[in-house]
């Protein structure tokens, strides 16, 4: 079928001078795109608004999904068939529609009149219309971009959907990125990418639109007065331009960037409206993104952290298990040596079961539980608080305190205060009421070291509180009771301080109900390599793998200690600390133990009561130079002799020639 030509008249509600287009094609495009059939000049209409085609039964109207709709005669169509008289209102701009053969005389202006009159009515629910027409696209869209998760998918359609609402021609989202702004999108019509985005728009205009958080919309960029001195403009010769901040929370996120680089007029205040709107759904569903994108790192970051400590508590158990089982063997060993010694209590913090330590166990598994005072004398360093530990906690008061004090640390001036405690305001200082040791001690074990350090005076006070089993404190008139069993030890000769009256007879035998005498290490050297042992478990990690060479160990078997235990635990502690690798050789030993030269064992053992005289006293010598590291002077003041007396004593002895060599200039000690 072979339809005539369609006329229509054409005349803008603004006014402006009457057009009129024969149509003989099929199809012809009405809208705002000059390659439109019929371009208008009119910034309500979509790029491409309405098409008017020759169908099957005549020339038909149809919407192509433009901004503000198509009306044909007061109602909004999508594809109608049109006839003569029929009138056509798109934007501002009303077409009159007359088929060859309809007689006009007029008539097509008195359509147009008549369109224009009811333009206002049309406008209103027109504009009602693009409301709810832009209200349903939002929903449409908030739906959309709201189902993509990814932030980058999220950000193209935000920008899709922005270009697509208001028909621009290009757009740009930016986001805040630490203390800055940046491009993240940049897109043209038909989700297609743009290319050299940050050269491609007015960074000024939109960091003006954040900065400032207000809209900024323009009809002709280059003649807009507010962009004067821009060079962004004048370069990118801007037209239409539109841009909103994106808001969420109070906090501004960014921007929505729109222009139309060759037309005027793109946008209107409708557009601010809806696509400020916009921008609020589009804030809200990129931060929801973020949120959900950080939320998605923490359970990653929850599962790695839940499995890290699933395969540490693995670890644990593991070690927990192999620590067990060590502690159960060495348990099961203990159990095993105090069956063999005859014991009844176990002693897992003293190490050593050599003879000579052996008798000192078992009299001290013999006291244990009686109540009975026990004085334990030794060489400094030979373990006394050990064992006055372990007799507490083997006992039946080990469910009580054990308090302990050193004699020779408590100035001589304070030592009353300490043992007797005081009231509130018995002297200067004394702002509360002070338990004094004997009361802390109630009911438990008073484990006094260094008791031959105790003057006169107090050794009068103590006695009394020992016999009276009561205290009184300084400054107090109520005396206390005080029930404790009492540990004493002490590295001097009480012998001799009883001699002399430094000690109290009667005091002495109160504190040493039973005499227990711990030997020096060098009397019982087979227990340092079972020292050496335990010191390494209990250095733990740090000392992991490191291993005593067979050499250096007879070395240290064979050195006096004038220390004792705790020099050995000093010198153990070295090697680890100085990491020396896996294996311990001699020269890594401190000089005092590679010079220590044991005494010739080849002579034959002193004869008559001269010959034991001398040899005691060759022996006495040599150990004082040992503990004072051949300090002479020391030596001598330690037993009373003169420097040139020990001198002659030296060489008569032979003992000069065990001197270990001083290091040379620049060398260090190593120890």
């Amino acid at each position: 079928m072979v339809a005539a030509a369609l006329r229509l008249f054409l005349k803008s509600q603004g006014g402006g001078e009457e057009k009129v287009y024969d149509i003989e094609a099929p199809s012809v495009v009405v809208g705002r795109d000059p390659e439109a059939g019929i371009a208008v000049d009119d910034r309500t209409l979509s790029r491409r608004h309405c098409r008017i085609y020759l169908g099957q039964d005549g020339w038909r109207l149809t919407d192509l999904g433009s901004r503000n709709g198509t009306f044909l005669n007061g109602r909004l169509i999508l594809d109608e068939l049109l006839e003569g008289g029929d009138r056509i209102e798109i934007g501002e701009t009303h077409m009159a529609v007359f088929l060859p053969g309809d007689d006009e005389r007029g008539g097509h202006r008195e359509a147009l009149e008549a369109i224009v009159e009811e333009s206002s009515s049309h406008r209103r629910h027109a504009d009602a219309r693009r409301e709810i027409r832009a209200l349903t696209r939002l929903m449409e869209l908030n739906e959309k971009i709201n189902a993509l998760k990814d932030e980058d998918q999220l950000l193209a359609g935000v920008l899709d959907a922005a270009i697509e609402l208001t028909d621009a021609s290009r757009g740009f989202l930016l986001l805040k990125q630490a203390d800055h702004f940046v491009v993240r999108r940049a897109r043209l019509p038909h989700r297609r990418d743009l290319d050299d985005a940050e050269a491609s728009l007015s960074v000024s205009v939109a960091t003006r639109v954040i900065q400032e958080g207000r809209s900024i919309l323009a009809e002709n960029a280059l003649a807009d007065e507010r962009f004067d001195g821009l060079a962004s403009i004048a370069n990118l010769q801007l037209r239409s331009l539109l841009c909103v901040p994106m808001r969420s929370l109070g906090e501004v996120l960014g921007a929505l960037y729109l222009d139309n680089p060759h037309e005027r007029g793109t946008f209107d205040g409708w557009d601010v409206r809806v696509l400020e709107s916009f921008a609020v759904l589009a804030s809200i569903a990129i931060r929801n993104a973020r949120q959900r994108k950080e939320m998605a790192v923490r359970r990653r970051e929850a599962v790695r952290q839940a499995r890290r400590i699933e395969r540490l508590n693995d670890r644990l158990k593991k070690a927990l298990r192999i620590r067990t089982n060590a502690l159960r063997r060495a348990r099961e060993e203990l159990a095993k040596q105090a069956d063999e010694l005859g014991l009844k209590y176990t002693y897992d913090q003293i190490v050593g079961r050599s003879p000579a330590m052996a008798q000192v166990l078992r009299l001290a598994d013999r006291i244990t539980d009686l109540k009975i005072p026990v004085l334990i004398v030794g060489e400094s360093g030979t373990g006394k608080e050990l064992l006055a530990r372990a007799i507490h906690f083997n006992g039946p008061r080990r469910r009580h305190r054990l308090v302990g004090e050193n004699c020779a640390a408590i100035p001589e001036n304070l030592m009353e205060s300490e043992f007797q405690g005081y009231e509130r305001g018995a002297f200067t200082g004394a702002n509360r009421d002070h338990a004094g040791l004997f009361e802390q001690a109630h009911q438990g074990t008073l484990f006094l070291d260094e008791v031959g350090e105790m003057s006169p005076d107090l050794q009068k006070k103590f006695l009394r509180v020992l016999e009276e089993g009561e205290v009184r404190r300084l400054g107090g008139k109520a005396p206390i009771p005080v029930d404790f069993r009492l540990v004493s030890a002490t590295n001097r000769d009480l012998g001799a301080l009883l001699a002399s009256g430094g000690f109290r007879e009667d005091l002495y035998y109160r504190i040493a109900g039973v005499v227990i005498e711990l030997p020096p290490l060098r009397e019982h050297s087979e227990d340092v390599a079972p020292l050496v042992a335990h010191f390494l478990r209990e250095l733990g990690e740090s000392a992991r793998g490191l291993r005593i060479e067979p050499t250096a160990l007879d070395l240290l078997v064979a050195y006096e200690w004038p220390g004792n235990v705790r020099e050995l635990r000093n010198e153990v502690q070295r090697l680890v600390a100085l990491q020396v690798g896996g294996d311990v050789r001699p020269e890594h030993l401190s000089p005092r133990i590679l010079a220590y030269r044991p005494p010739d064992t080849s002579r034959a053992p002193p004869c008559g009561l001269r010959g034991l005289v001398e040899d005691l006293e060759r022996r006495v010598i040599r150990a004082s130079l040992l503990r004072h590291g051949w300090n002479k002077s020391r030596s001598a003041a330690e037993l009373g002799l003169s420097r040139l007396g020990l001198r002659k004593k030296l060489e008569r002895w032979g003992l000069d020639a065990e001197q270990p060599a001083k290091p040379g200039r620049g060398s260090g000690s190593g120890s």
